[in-house]
């Protein structure tokens, strides 16, 4: 507090330096003051008050620092993170959402692509029935925001089978921080596989569901440099099979030909991996076709 003639308490005059909640903040702007007081000869007293300042609490609110979560899980499918991506320009597919899944103990990572937000039900009946088959275990529990693409899930879907659904708080989406991570991972390796690939954005689709694939098959610090793929199956990554995204490729074609004369092969470009068939997708510069 600071003395003066028409006792003026400086909390009121300097608007904007009274730090009381942060003790760093509030011995710098002590510092400041005890100097500003000496060189304009005004009288200063050594009494601290504690006292929340209302009216700063009104002005300047901001939120804390988050917590590093405690919470750790020791085997798959214990903790999935779930987020809608979009919306995106529509792709060449028609798509302009994705949502993934992210799991917790792995860090391995699926993505669905979508056309509109109404679909996230069906798709994660889908991926509930994909991953637990394959992986012979039980979804335990469901980290995503609130849309309400996910109230729908946790009200007709979660609560009956008993998966547990841990929810972030409305405008806090650093609660659901790994699912908004992998988001800007998975998006700028897309961007940057479109860039160095000089292709349209429109095929942002398959840029992303390479990204997908190239990254669950990256070492990562958080599983102690292991890669997801590794950790999920317990099987290093085959890296012999990668090719670069948007490079010209030449695939075999004479046994869809229709006569003899039929050229073997034309040139495509190469847009990722096939999530069904042992193969590459490649895309016919002339028809637009994936082939």
């Amino acid at each position: 507090m600071v003395s003066t003639p028409a006792t003026v308490t400086w909390s009121l005059a300097r608007g904007s330096w009274c730090y009381q909640d942060v003790p760093s903040a509030l011995s710098r702007c002590l510092q400041i003051i005890q100097k500003l007081a000496s060189q304009n000869k005004i009288s200063c007293s050594s009494e601290s008050n504690e006292s929340v300042c209302n009216a700063c609490q009104h002005a300047k609110s901001h939120q804390l620092p988050y917590n590093n979560s405690i919470h750790r899980t020791t085997k798959p499918l214990e903790l999935i993170h779930s987020d809608v991506w979009g919306p995106a320009p529509v792709s060449v597919s028609g798509f302009k959402y994705y949502i993934s899944f992210v799991d917790d103990f792995t860090r391995f990572t699926w993505i669905y692509l979508l056309h509109d937000r109404s679909e996230v039900q069906r798709i994660f009946l889908l991926f509930q029935t994909h991953v637990e088959r394959l992986l012979d275990t039980k979804i335990k529990c469901v980290q995503s925001d609130w849309g309400g693409e996910y109230n729908k899930l946790h009200s007709q879907f979660f609560t009956k089978l008993g998966i547990a659904h841990r929810i972030s708080c409305p405008h806090t989406h650093q609660q659901n921080g790994t699912a908004e991570r992998k988001h800007r991972h998975i998006v700028e390796t897309g961007l940057a596989l479109l860039a160095h690939a000089n292709v349209p954005l429109k095929l942002w689709d398959d840029a992303f569901l390479t990204a997908t694939f190239l990254i669950n098959r990256l070492p990562t610090r958080v599983i102690d440099n292991l890669c997801p793929l590794e950790r999920l199956f317990k099987t290093p990554p085959n890296y012999s099979m990668l090719r670069i995204f948007g490079c010209a490729c030449w695939p075999h074609l004479r046994p869809y030909n229709k006569h003899k004369l039929s050229f073997r092969s034309k040139p495509c470009v190469f847009l990722g991996y096939s999530a069904h068939h042992k193969g590459y997708k490649c895309l016919d510069r002339e028809t637009g076709r994936v082939v």
